[in-house]
Parts: structure tokens; C-alpha cells; sequence
């Protein structure tokens, strides 16, 4: 009884978070994923030029340059992968059965089925982690002190909350089967890990991890099909990319070529300038702690992860991520901060990790007033006007309570001075309500075979699934 009013309540805290804060919105990077849904699904094609144009009318923030560039094909550019529009595929669907497939490609409906598909996947991450880890405390530290909770509520159309559940699934998944592996668990991985790569191609390295997986003589076969699994789900993105640039391979947007060399890999971390460490410094703990993990599987998949995207994000000439909150390139490595920061905790008394939790969140509450109102996202603005900008912001944090489309349509619009629109906020908040049900219904759901998460040295017991009890 405990635990379903700890749910309710839990649930409709949530609810009323995001009524205040999240924005169905597309645009930026979301052009690019966002554009294939209705080329596809609607008109059946894979030129973009429509697309970018009802972008263009419908005032939506995007980057011309690259999405219009012609291609060597002649067909428009889109350099963006295709897994969060397959991911939100199905919801896109419904809301084209609900408005017709004449609506405007930018309509609230089909905008909305995408950003809503986000917000699910961004909670479902978190769900995973939960049953990696077990840790309330790990989890909230992950949700609300790293740059996932910018983009699981004000920017939900970029491809972040969508690779943090790919990469999640894909760590619960290989967790879950670390021992020993079905033929069909070997192709649903590896159907996971092509799945990482056209969500973000930077997340395929993680794929690596699953050859950690013990695997006896007679089974060793088995391993094998992870390879058509992977090759099932890259097959979309395959086509995607022989039709738009006649090639096989990922293109790279001019001038934004990989350099390896390029010795940026300090400057994510510690640079002013979206650095990780500094803009999040709970990540650097998240770090930390990884290297308490007791299983050395785990914590050289943690060490692993990190080193690989570090490695990667410093390479690229934009290393700072462009107008971004924080390090956003890092995203995919929310499962791996969880599991981190479980360790940290588990060693620490429970009121000062939820305390350090708290200011922390509250630093970063701030620090998405500061980005928006006071510093700007695209230039350095050095450790003092970081600091300062964290000073000024605070006046506007009044502003981020004005941002949800819900608020705004039911309570905020003689204010704003905008149009009431009662029905279409009572409809937003009943959907954000229902994606924050299917995640409570989950979470309510036994794990499964709660003894698959002990380690082989201790007998089972009947707690939440936890990777801290393996020795």
C-alpha cells in the first residue's frame, strides 16, 4: 500500500512538473529527424525539399545550409540518422489517424506525437536505470542534475532522450543476460546495438560491451547472431543513406570531419564552454564512482563508455556542441552515470547524497535560466560569466514556470496575452499524464527473475535487482 501511494504521489508530481515545463515542440537538430515521418509516411518519398520548406513557413528554428545542400544523388541533405523517427513512428501514425494525413507537417498533432514519444522514451530511460541500479537517489541525480532533464522538457525533439533509451535497453539487456545468452537474446542485442547506432551514431562503439558476455565453447556460435540482429535494425538507415547519398556509409556535414587528433578531449570535460564536468559537476561524481563498481564487467563497461564518447565528442571541430545545455553529446551515457552514482551513494549516508542531489538540481535549474536569459548557448562564456550569468538568472526563474504548454494554454494566457485554448491544454496534460502512467505501470511491474541481477558468489534474495551485490 506503501509503495502504490508513493507511485500515485510520485506520478502526480511528475504530472504537474511537466504541465509547468514541457514544450512539444520540433526544431534545431529535430528538423532533421522529425522531416522523415511525414516524407515518408505521407508522401512516400524520400526527398526532403517539402519538408524543409513547411519548416521554413512554419518559422521553425533550423539550419538551412546543411538541410538544403544538394546531395550527390541531387536529392537535399539530411545528415541526421533515422532512429527517433522510427521510434516515434507508431505515435506519429495515430496522430495522423486522429487529424487526417492532409494536416499541415507541422501541425500541433503530428509535432506533438513526436515530442510526446520523447518525453516517453526519456522516462523509460530512467525506468531502466532504475532496474539496473535500484537507487532512488541515483536515478533523480540522473534525471534532474545532468542536461538530460533540458532535453526530456524543453527540447525534446533533438535525438537525446531517444539514445539514452536505446543505450539503456541495450546495457539492461546484455546486464540482464551477462551469464548466458538465448539464440534470440543474442539477435534481440544485437538488434539493440543497430538500433544505438541510427539513434546516434556515436553510440554504436557501445556495442562493444556486449562482448563482455562469458560465453562456453559449445556457445560461442550463438554470438554470432547479434550480427543479422544488427544488421535487421541498421537495414532502415542503410537504404536512407544509398538513396539520399548513394552511399552505404554515414555522411558527415562539410566541415564536420572527425579529428582525433584534434585534442579537444580536455575541453569537454573541463572548458567553460559546455564543458561536462563543470556546467554538470554531478557527472564528474557519476564518473568517479563508476570505478566503485563491484563487478568488473560493469565497471570496465562504465570506464569503457566514457573513455569511447570522450574520445569522439573531442574530435568533433564543434566540440562544444553548438547552442547546447552542457555537454548534450554525452547523453548516451545515462545508464552508465546511474550505475555510477549507485555506487557513490551506496557509500554514502542516505541525507548527504540527497542533499548533494538537491543543490545540485537546484544548480541546474538555475543554470537552464542562465543559458536561455542571460549567457546564450553558442560562445564561451568563461568560468567568472558562468558563474555570474548563475547570479543573474536568478530573476528569470519565474520564466522557466511559463514555458509548458499546458500552464500556458490553462493558466497563463491573459498574462502572455495569447489565445485561451482550454481544450488543447486539458488534451496536453491528459498525454503527458498517460506517458507518465505507462511508466508508473512498469515501474509497479515485477522485474522478472529478480535472482538473473545477483552475483554468482552470494545466494539470491528478495530485493529490487541491484548490480551492487556482485563481488
Amino acid at each position: 500500500m506503501r509503495r502504490l501511494a508513493g507511485l500515485v504521489l510520485g506520478g502526480i508530481c511528475l504530472v504537474a512538473a511537466l504541465a509547468v515545463a514541457f514544450r512539444p515542440v520540433v526544431q534545431g537538430d529535430g528538423v532533421g529527424y522529425f522531416s522523415y515521418l511525414h516524407a515518408v509516411v505521407v508522401r512516400h518519398s524520400l526527398d526532403l525539399r517539402p519538408e524543409y520548406a513547411a519548416a521554413s513557413r512554419a518559422g521553425v528554428n533550423s539550419n538551412p545550409a546543411d538541410l538544403e545542400a544538394p546531395t550527390g544523388t541531387g536529392r537535399a541533405a539530411n545528415f541526421f540518422p533515422i532512429g527517433p523517427a522510427l521510434l516515434a513512428a507508431p505515435a506519429y501514425l495515430s496522430a495522423l489517424a486522429l487529424g487526417g494525413a492532409h494536416q499541415d507537417a507541422y501541425a500541433p498533432a503530428p509535432v506533438g506525437a513526436f515530442a510526446l514519444t520523447s518525453l516517453l522514451l526519456g522516462l523509460l530511460a530512467l525506468l531502466l536505470c532504475w532496474r539496473l541500479t535500484g537507487s532512488a537517489v541515483a536515478v533523480a541525480a540522473t534525471a534532474l542534475c545532468t542536461p538530460l532533464v533540458f532535453y526530456l522538457v524543453l527540447e525534446p525533439s533533438y535525438s537525446h532522450t531517444f539514445s539514452a533509451f536505446a543505450v539503456a535497453a541495450f546495457v539492461w539487456t546484455w546486464w540482464r543476460g551477462r551469464e548466458e545468452r538465448s539464440p534470440a537474446g543474442w539477435l534481440a542485442l544485437g538488434a539493440l546495438a543497430g538500433l544505438m547506432a541510427i539513434t546516434r551514431w556515436q553510440d554504436a562503439p557501445l556495442a562493444a560491451i556486449a562482448l563482455l558476455t562469458p560465453a562456453p565453447a559449445g556457445a560461442r556460435a550463438r554470438m554470432l547472431l547479434a550480427i543479422p540482429g544488427a544488421l535487421a535494425a541498421l537495414a532502415p538507415q542503410l537504404v536512407v543513406d544509398q538513396v539520399i547519398f548513394g552511399t552505404w556509409w554515414p555522411q558527415r556535414p562539410p566541415g564536420q570531419g572527425l579529428d582525433p587528433l584534434a585534442g579537444h578531449q580536455l575541453e569537454v570535460l573541463l572548458s567553460s564552454w559546455h564543458g561536462l564536468f563543470v556546467w554538470h559537476p554531478l557527472t564528474a561524481a557519476a564518473t568517479a564512482g563508476a570505478l566503485l563498481v563491484r563487478d568488473r564487467r560493469l565497471r570496465f563497461a562504465c570506464v569503457f563508455a566514457f573513455l569511447t564518447q570522450t574520445l569522439i565528442d573531442g574530435a568533433a571541430p564543434d566540440w562544444w556542441g553548438g547552442a547546447a545545455f552542457g555537454a548534450r553529446r554525452f547523453l548516451d551515457l545515462v545508464p552508465f552515470w546511474a550505475i555510477g552514482l549507485a555506487a557513490l551513494a551506496e557509500r554514502l549516508p542516505a541525507a548527504v547524497a540527497w542533499a548533494a542531489t538537491g543543490l545540485l538540481a537546484a544548480w541546474n535549474v538555475v543554470l537552464v535560466a542562465n543559458l536561455q536569459y542571460v549567457t546564450g548557448g553558442n560562445a564561451d562564456p568563461g568560468t567568472g560569466g558562468l558563474l555570474a550569468g548563475q547570479a543573474a538568472a536568478l530573476p528569470y526563474l519565474g520564466h522557466l514556470a511559463a514555458q509548458g504548454v499546458v500552464v500556458r494554454s490553462l493558466v497563463l494566457w491573459p498574462v502572455l496575452g495569447i489565445r485561451p485554448e482550454p481544450l488543447a491544454g486539458l488534451a496536453w496534460l491528459a498525454a503527458e499524464a498517460a506517458c507518465v502512467a505507462i511508466v508508473a505501470l512498469l515501474l509497479a511491474r515485477p522485474a522478472g527473475d529478480r535472482r538473473q541481477l545477483q552475483g554468482p558468489d552470494l545466494p539470491p534474495v528478495p530485493a529490487q535487482p541491484s548490480w551492487r551485490s556482485e563481488a
